[in-house]
């Protein structure tokens, strides 16, 4: 299992590797060997010592500070979303802490909080509607968005999985240009200690050399809301709507609708499909 000073550290050694010196405002240097910055380049930008900033990258530093946090992430140039990730790695702190829902024989990691009634999510009878917890597994999904998905948004599925399922491939363009927010949405949201974390890597792993090559960017901010197209049978390729929502009631999990714009292709399927779902 991998521990969170860990991940910090590993964190760190990627996103510096990514900061090319001269965006820094360091010199340009003639056989330089590395293509980011070197540690004792970011402690300097950081204003922190060379050795504690390499505890750091080692995994052997488990409190920093806020100010060598917001130090640390100026000199590897982060963003809101990437600082975001930055601190809760360093304080430990879950973005979404429950992975399952509740069960006799496994209870939700969050005991004692309350869980809202997904039945709503039947009530949108013309809205595709499905709900994440912090890997990207599915916990819940109205009649509409199962029928859309073809088994990929069904109970128990796994959001990312399906993202780099043949299927979602074969009939969207944009998937490409849009995978790296998919994988980086996956680091975002998760535990990086959590075992079904390394069990749904290990899997893209296996199955993508491009999730191999995303994941090892150590990317990580939330998924925005996108138009993708989905192959529907009986209907064919249509484009829909996807838009990603925290649930208030039920911190850890998030709510995808999918929807079309009015007056297209993808509307009066979609129209048609909740009609028959009834």
């Amino acid at each position: 299992m991998i521990t969170r000073a860990v991940a910090l550290g590993r964190y760190l050694t990627t996103r510096r590797g990514l900061v090319r010196p001269e965006d820094a405002g360091l010199p340009a240097e003639d056989g330089r060997r590395v293509s980011g910055l070197r540690r004792i380049e970011v402690a300097a930008l950081a204003d922190v010592s060379a050795d504690y900033y390499l505890r750091l990258e080692q995994g052997r530093d488990q409190r920093p500070s806020e100010a060598v946090l917001a130090g640390i992430g100026r000199a590897l140039q982060l963003d809101e979303h990437a600082m975001d990730y930055l601190f809760r790695l360093a304080y430990d702190v879950d973005l979404f802490p429950a992975e399952h829902l509740p069960s006799e024989s496994h209870p939700p990691a969050s005991a004692g909080r309350p869980v809202p009634d997904t039945t709503l999510l039947d009530h949108w009878s013309d809205t595709g509607a499905y709900i994440t917890d912090g890997n990207r597994d599915i916990v819940a999904s109205n009649a509409l968005a199962r029928q859309v998905g073809g088994g990929l948004l069904d109970v128990g599925q796994n959001d990312v999985l399906g993202y780099f399922d043949d299927r979602i491939r074969a009939v969207a363009p944009e998937w490409e240009a849009y995978a790296p927010n998919v994988v980086a949405a996956l680091r975002y949201t998760s535990d990086p200690s959590s075992p079904r974390l390394q069990e749904i890597v290990d899997e893209l792993t296996r199955r993508s050399p491009l999730f191999t090559r995303l994941w090892a960017r150590h990317d990580a901010r939330p998924l925005a809301g996108a138009p993708l197209r989905a192959s529907i049978d009986d209907f064919g390729t249509v484009e829909l709507q996807y838009q990603h929502l925290v649930v208030p009631d039920w911190p850890g999990h998030q709510l995808t609708t999918i929807f079309a714009e009015p007056g297209t292709p993808g509307s009066a399927v979609l129209a048609y499909l909740a009609v028959r779902a009834e």
